[in-house]
């Protein structure tokens, strides 16, 4: 007999996604002092002042707890942290690094998101999300170089950005296990990696446009 796999119980009126939100809320407070294993359906309903049936109504265990919340993370990620509209970059690795460096201050603003998407917590489940992810932010990253500096057609340049931004993800986690967050002084290293891996698909030099495009004129060049 076939078994179905447990879902997290997507809530559709205003009370319910306010429970879910709430326990989201309450997962994430637990996981600023807490190893994600000392985490459970049953502290979680503790710190949110709500009995563990209510939490279960939701979520068949912790772990889909720690995927809602990764997927809270992710639609910060793919909302940009912050606008554009109004800056100038001189180059497209300025740019770059401005979309970094907000993601990295994510991090280190949230020990959550770190335990999330950098550490124990990250399960395969919570990979597999992330690599789409990455790929909806890489899509999203030639559309914004597109509308800035005049790119040229590379061969799968999704692909190749999706690489940079796993590789990236790659050493913030290493920094993350070894000091407890992303230190200023490792993130040359960081920066020079993720550089680095962009020339080896992106010229060192890209002309810039005389008007910043918008977002739909720079997606009908990109795609």
């Amino acid at each position: 007999m076939e078994t179905r796999e447990a879902q997290i119980r997507r809530p559709r009126q205003q009370r319910s996604r306010e429970r879910f939100e709430a326990i989201l809320d309450a997962a994430e407070r637990l996981l600023q002092d807490r190893d994600p294993h000392d985490v459970s359906i049953y502290t979680i309903a503790e710190e949110a002042d709500m009995p563990p049936p209510s939490i279960y109504h939701f979520f068949p265990d912790g772990n889909h707890v720690f995927m809602a919340l990764a997927e809270r993370y992710f639609k910060l990620f793919l909302g940009g942290l912050e606008s554009i509209e109004g800056k100038q970059f001189d180059d497209w690795q300025a740019l770059v690094e401005f979309r970094y460096a907000l993601s990295r201050d994510l991090f280190n603003n949230n020990v959550a998101a770190r335990k999330i998407l950098l550490g124990a917590a990250a399960t395969w489940a919570i990979r597999t999300r992330d690599i789409d992810t990455n790929r909806q932010l890489a899509r999203g990253a030639i559309v914004e170089l597109n509308r800035f500096f005049i790119l040229p057609k590379v061969p799968e340049l999704v692909d190749r950005i999706t690489e940079t931004i796993i590789m990236n993800d790659a050493i913030w986690a290493l920094y993350d296990h070894r000091f407890g967050h992303l230190p200023d002084d490792q993130e040359i290293f960081a920066r020079r990696a993720r550089l680095g891996h962009m020339r080896t698909y992106l010229p060192e030099y890209l002309t810039a446009r005389d008007t910043v495009l918008s977002v739909e004129e720079a997606a009908a060049i990109a795609f």
